[in-house]
Order: C-alpha cells, then structure tokens, then sequence
C-alpha cells in the first residue's frame, strides 16, 4: 500500500503547473514570463508581465508577447478574488520526465532477466 501512495504522489508531482497561491498580494512586478492566474467573479484570466500596484493588478495575456505594453489589460484590486502562480512549461517538462522515467523504468523491469523474444 504505502509503495502504491509513493507512486500516485510522484505522479501528482510530475504532472500540473504546480499553481499555488503567493503569500500576499503586497505590491510588485513579477518576473516577465511568470503566469499568473486572475480569478474574479468566478471567471479566470492566465496573465503574465504582472505588475500590482497597491490599487491596481495589471498583465499581458499569457498568448501574447509580454513585452506588449498595448497589449497589457488592468484590474482594479478590490475586484480581484485571487491570484495563482505556476510555470505550465516546468509541468510540462516534469510530467515528461516522469513518464519516460516510467517507461525506461518498466523496460529495466522486464528485461533485466534478458528481454522476451530474444532481444
């Protein structure tokens, strides 16, 4: 049992943008291509170039390029619920990894006593 739990939580490790919620939501600029999730009312906007500003949280779509300062779309702060950080590349990147850990691992396991058919 204990070894299938280790499995699953590897699993969940690997796979996901691993969004969590900052701390606060103290004023600041994050980093340019940090993807930030904006909830309000239910309704969720994937931002990234976000800066807040003690009245304001500003961003640019995730699908455009952060530089584009025409591009950039702003919220009032009392108007937002919350906000979520993660890095969906990174997730993509781990969920990888963990899957062809999974199949070289599996293909150790069957051949390490010499491979079906000969090979």
């Amino acid at each position: 049992m204990q070894r299938k739990t280790a499995l699953l939580s590897l699993v969940f490790l690997g796979c996901g943008a691993g969004w969590h919620r900052p701390p606060d939501l103290e004023p600041r600029a994050y980093p340019e291509h940090q993807q930030v999730q904006v909830w309000q009312g239910g309704t969720v906007r994937r931002w990234q170039a976000v800066r807040i500003t003690p009245d304001s949280i500003s961003g640019v779509l995730f699908t455009k390029p952060a530089g584009c300062d025409s591009c950039r779309l702003s919220l009032p702060r009392a108007a937002v619920d919350s906000i979520r950080l993660g890095n969906p590349v990174d997730g993509f990147w781990k969920t990888f990894g963990l899957v062809m850990t999974g199949f070289f691992g599996a293909l150790i396991i069957i051949c390490r006593d010499g491979c079906p058919n000969g090979g």
